[in-house]
């Protein structure tokens, strides 16, 4: 077991891991994780600019994953992981979670429309959603993917 954590350590040293967080994020560890994130942040400022970016991630865990763990009270919540990670000045989140096969052909469909955009459409789909209703099955606006 010593020698599988200290390669774990060694892996997510080499890979510039400052954080990461595997399991259920339900709103009270969501709201520890950040308190965690905004102290790591106290001693590297750049790390502010990546907090909206942070919550959102972890939210979407929290609402879509297939992979859902329940509360106390038997209300159900998201598991997955988030990292952040840092390769010189540049930082990077990055979150996955366990998605239903027809669910991942949906996204991966929504993704290709999306990247087939350019920025001036990508606003004003973007505003044209925030005027509509949230898609069906969404938690949110349903703007997140544009984001």
């Amino acid at each position: 077991m010593a020698n599988d954590l200290l390669e774990f350590y060694n892996n997510m040293d080499a890979a510039r891991i400052l954080f990461a967080f595997k399991g259920t994020i339900s709103q009270s560890m969501l709201t520890q994780l950040s308190v965690v994130l905004k102290q790591q942040a106290q001693e590297e400022p750049q790390l502010n600019i990546l907090f909206g970016i942070f919550i959102e991630l972890s939210q979407n865990v929290r609402h879509y994953s297939a992979e859902q763990s329940l509360d106390q009270h038997g209300k159900p919540y998201g598991m997955g992981v988030i990292t952040v990670s840092e390769e010189g000045d540049i930082y990077s989140i990055s979150s996955g979670n366990a998605v239903l096969p027809e669910k991942a052909i949906q996204l991966a469909r929504a993704c290709e429309s999306l990247n087939d955009l350019d920025k001036a459409a990508l606003n004003r789909l973007y505003k044209q959603r925030l005027l509509e209703d949230p898609p069906e099955g969404s938690k949110g606006a349903g703007v997140g993917l544009i984001e």
